[in-house]
């Protein structure tokens, strides 16, 4: 699967703007991403695996994702109250009635 020309212009655009060859911004995208997958259970799915166990694996990949992101949604949630906001606010961002956000955002995880 490609690209339109629309975004290959538009990354070599970016490339140019950063004063790096196209190449190099390839390998630097490659090893961001095969850096995420280091040490985290979906680095060790192979082909050679049985399916239910790739998808279980990946199921405990989105597990550790979704964790990651709800710690991320906490800090912003924490820092947007501390700005001025209200938990009105956070939680129509977030779909939630604001009590469900307060509960689950007010307080940093342990």
């Amino acid at each position: 699967m490609g690209v339109s020309a629309e975004t290959w212009q538009q990354f070599r655009q970016v490339a140019l703007a950063r004063g790096i060859s196209i190449s190099a911004y390839l390998a630097e995208l490659v090893e961001k991403d095969l850096g995420r997958r280091r040490g985290r259970p979906v680095e060790a799915v192979s082909v050679e695996m049985p399916e239910a166990d790739q998808a279980v694996t990946a199921l405990a990949e989105v597990r550790r994702s979704i964790d990651e992101l709800d710690d991320i949604a906490g800090r912003l949630a924490r820092s947007a109250i501390t700005a001025g906001g209200s938990w009105a606010d956070v939680a129509s961002s977030l779909r939630m009635k604001p009590e469900q956000a307060r509960r689950d955002y007010e307080e940093p995880p342990r």
